[in-house]
């Protein structure tokens, strides 16, 4: 149950950090912050702000051939990070995880924010959107059930 609970609070906070390009409805991502206090906005606002940051002093060091394997787009997603990751330099492997290691820790502080409503609240919401009937197909097709009942996560590639 606890695991269950991370879970949604990390696609909460990952909705909360790319909601305004990822919402089709802004409607949906003010709802949201609507039941959040002014300090959590804030932590949003400025990791938000960083990560930006971040993510244009990462595009400054892309050489070239790694700008090429971007925009190439006869290729899937995984196959672009995969050569990517091949090409990185140790400064931009260090820049990758310097940012997932803060991504991890806003994410926890985050989460120790949060009071028993919102995480209800934040609950609801994204429970909502799983069943809702017009969110497409995962990527590797549907998840089968195991033996036990439960479902089985595609592998990744």
């Amino acid at each position: 149950m606890k695991m269950k609970i991370i879970i949604l609070q990390i696609s909460f906070l990952g909705l909360l950090m790319f909601g305004n390009s990822t919402f089709a409805q802004d409607s949906n991502y003010k709802l949201i912050t609507k039941e959040l206090t002014k300090e959590q906005k804030t932590l949003l606002q400025k990791e938000r702000e960083v990560m930006k940051a971040n993510r244009e002093a990462f595009k400054a060091t892309l050489t070239k051939e790694q700008l090429a394997i971007l925009k190439d787009k006869t290729i899937s997603r995984n196959e672009v990070r995969q050569r990517l990751m091949k090409t990185f330099t140790k400064t931009q492997k260090e820049l990758v995880k310097n940012q997932q290691v803060r991504l991890r820790k806003t994410r926890e502080s985050f989460r120790k924010t949060l009071t028993r409503e919102q995480r209800k609240m934040l609950k609801e919401r994204i429970d909502k959107i799983r069943k809702a009937k017009d969110r497409g197909e995962l990527k590797n097709g549907p998840r089968e059930k195991k033996s036990n009942g439960k479902k089985a996560r595609p592998k990744r590639n």
